[in-house]
């Protein structure tokens, strides 16, 4: 990777000579091989840089790497997520802020703020608002990442009953449609009029006791399925759109449409990922249930 010019790149830290393991090992998972680690325990092969700003506000956020996993972080595996654990990932930037001419992008890692280590992201909030500028802060590009953006502009319908695509173009709506967004409901489907509206809406989140001066539509998603997969409806003069419903367990089925099959991509893998992981909690919650209840059983006496 080429650093922008306005960062500068540097060597990824070596462990101490006194310590025996330079390279920790995790547990390797079957016939993969065991994740190296460097001296700030991070998979190594990633890349280090350090970004440097002066004005006061930087226009970032972050989150955990673990809040991560299902959305910017659903192509990284889980070995590298757990690697990265609570430290504060960048999960939002506003265009043209200090972040973003900084070249600090979604899903870096930020190690330390003006030389002193930062491990979680109530700290960097503290130390990134506090600390005085110029900010040098050292940052991290994790190796095999490829962040995905669950998001993106669609046209929906939510208000009927229908599971299929409305006959006529007009009647879908134009949402900027968000799957488990900044303001922390990964259950939730967003939308909002546009991206402009999004952004506003995830700086004003930030602030304590701030009513959201934009209007968004809220989903709940929780055991919905997926249906219309690969759907397809043809309007006169517009071409082939291609959908995909939400049922969820209450409330109407949501459509969600593009003109391409992969844009569709980013808002269907986040909500996919969502549902697997909600799945994965139920059977991993009634597999303890049975266990309990076979203990309990054969713990019995009978005469």
């Amino acid at each position: 990777n080429t650093a922008p010019t306005n960062k500068t790149t540097i060597q990824a830290p070596s462990s101490p000579s006194n310590t025996s393991n330079s390279s920790r090992d995790t547990e390797p998972v079957q016939n993969e091989e065991p994740l190296l680690l460097d001296a700030n325990n991070l998979p190594t092969r990633g890349e280090y840089y350090t970004a440097r700003v002066t004005k006061p506000l930087l226009g970032a956020i972050f989150s955990s790497g673990q809040e991560l996993r299902n959305t910017l972080y659903s192509s990284a595996s889980d070995r590298i997520v757990d690697a990265i654990g609570d430290r504060p990932v960048v999960s939002f930037t506003i265009d043209g802020s200090a972040a973003d001419t900084a070249g600090i992008q979604l899903g870096h890692v930020l190690i330390k703020v003006n030389g002193e280590e930062v491990m979680s992201t109530d700290d960097a909030v503290k130390m990134v608002g506090k600390s005085p500028r110029p900010l040098k802060m050292e940052m991290y590009i994790p190796p095999d990442v490829k962040v995905v953006k669950t998001e993106g502009q669609y046209m929906v319908k939510y208000d009927s009953n229908s599971t299929e695509a409305p006959s006529t173009c007009t009647e879908w709506k134009p949402k900027y449609v968000v799957a488990g967004d900044m303001l922390g409901k990964p259950h939730m489907l967003y939308m909002y009029r546009s991206k402009a509206e999004y952004d506003i809406a995830v700086k004003e989140a930030q602030i304590p006791g701030k009513v959201l001066s934009v209007k968004v539509k809220q989903f709940d998603i929780r055991g919905a399925r997926i249906l219309n997969e690969t759907g397809q409806v043809r309007y006169p003069g517009k071409g082939t759109w291609y959908y995909f419903t939400v049922v969820r367990s209450f409330g109407l089925p949501i459509k969600i449409s593009a003109t391409r099959p992969e844009d569709l991509t980013p808002v269907y893998d986040g909500i996919m990922a969502f549902l697997e992981r909600e799945s994965k909690r139920r059977m991993d919650a009634a597999a303890e249930r049975r266990e309990r209840y076979t203990a309990s059983y054969s713990a019995e006496t009978y005469y």
